[in-house]
């Protein structure tokens, strides 16, 4: 009787041990939800390459340091290629989430909440070093966690290399259990993977990191308006070399607006435009969208359309443009230094009256945070022919901020 007990306990643990399916298997089911991320400057070269992974029709995540200086985003796979755009950008934990217009390739299923047992199988499928859609097996060698306990890594010894990051970490069953991201140099399998249990805090975490920084950055109109009464900027258009200074001087401060140049401009402290009667900086102000160029800080990699009509009654423009916040640098005003970040924008302009010709519109322009401004600017296109031809390349910048 005990005999035939025994033999059945045995008979169980091998029916539970091919339950697990294959390697082949594996990856047979999960590669069609890893996918190549390749990023690319502004001349279209390629910067880097790395992973991803499906989590729902349209949107991947992979690690933030992938997309770093990036200007353009693709997601491919063999011969098929995808445009994709960063949807939200949980930079302390390095996961970004990105999205890809009609993508329909399957998601993985996320595993349980539970930390996954050390010793465990593992396998990791990405792209190293450009190899697509690699498998590699090990085990889960270790959890680690910070000072105050908590969980930041998974240690695998699965190998992984440049081009692994963003990739998809499985246990035994096929369920996303991590995202490699990062190997210890000059040591000898120690690899690490973040927590598939993130992935579902990226947005929150994004949105909540965005307004911390929204609400540092935010300028105090009170402040703004009592440490400067003048901004002098240099208006210099670059076809012909002619330049001149362009003053907004400050007159007064109405509850949240700032009146300028006697209410010919009126801002809202970040750096709204209320109200523009009279356009004084060229292309800067007569193709100003709305509310103004840049209203609050963006956040890198952030884009947005722009469709509007402007300009007086006698001479119309038409803009067709995509706005896209790319890098952070410094600019030095005088005696101080201010942190500034650039908005490239692309697209189409039209002009004239009636509006009939057409050109390519770029511009650029880099905000102040600290100011609540635009202190740089410089726009390009070129339309039209005859006396229908219209010439813009200007650039402005803000040259100083004084009392008077």
């Amino acid at each position: 009787m005990l005999r035939g007990i025994g033999l059945f306990l045995v008979g169980c643990n091998a029916l539970a041990q091919n339950s697990a399916p294959s390697p082949e298997q594996l990856f047979e089911r999960l590669s069609p939800s890893i996918w190549v991320i390749k990023t690319f400057d502004d001349a279209g070269r390629q910067i880097a390459s790395g992973s991803a992974v499906v989590i729902r029709a349209g949107t991947l995540i992979t690690n933030c340091h992938v997309l770093a200086k990036a200007r353009k985003v693709s997601v491919t796979r063999e011969n098929v290629a995808y445009g994709a755009s960063l949807e939200h950008a949980d930079a302390a934990r390095d996961l970004c989430q990105i999205k890809v217009a009609n993508f329909n390739a399957p998601a993985v299923t996320t595993g349980p909440a539970e930390t996954p047992k050390v010793g465990s199988r593992v396998y990791a499928i990405g792209n190293p070093r450009g190899l697509e859609l690699t498998i590699s097996d090990g085990l889960l060698s270790g959890i680690r966690r910070a000072d105050n306990d908590e969980f930041v890594a998974l240690q695998i010894t699965v190998p992984i290399s440049p081009g692994s990051s963003g990739g998809g970490l499985f246990d035994a069953q096929g369920r996303l259990i991590g995202i490699t991201t990062f190997a210890l140099r000059d040591s000898q399998n120690l690899n690490f993977a973040l927590p598939a249990a993130w992935i579902a805090e990226v947005p929150a975490r994004a949105a909540a990191a965005l307004a911390a920084r929204n609400e540092r950055n935010k300028p105090a109109a009170g402040a703004q308006a009592g440490n400067a009464q003048v901004f002098e900027y240099r208006l210099r258009d670059r076809t012909t070399g002619l330049a001149q200074n362009i003053r907004y001087r400050l007159n007064r401060v109405d509850g949240d607006q700032l009146i300028f140049n006697q209410g010919s401009r009126v801002e809202r402290a970040g750096g709204e435009v209320v109200a523009l009667t009279s356009a004084i900086a060229g292309e800067y102000e007569m193709a100003m969208p709305p509310r103004g160029w840049i209203t609050k800080t963006p956040e890198p990699g952030q884009t947005w359309q722009l469709q509007y009509d402007t300009g007086p009654q006698t001479y119309r423009i038409r803009m067709n443009i995509t706005a896209r916040a790319t890098d952070e640098s410094t600019m030095r005003i005088g005696d101080r230094e201010f942190r500034i970040m650039r908005v490239e924008f692309n697209g189409y302009t039209e002009r004239g009256i009636p509006i009939t010709t057409g050109a390519v519109y770029t511009a650029n322009a880099w905000y102040a945070p600290e100011l609540g401004r635009v202190v740089r600017f410089d726009a390009k296109t070129r339309g039209g022919s005859g006396i229908r031809l219209f010439l813009v390349d200007e650039a402005l910048e803000l040259v100083d901020i004084r009392k008077e």
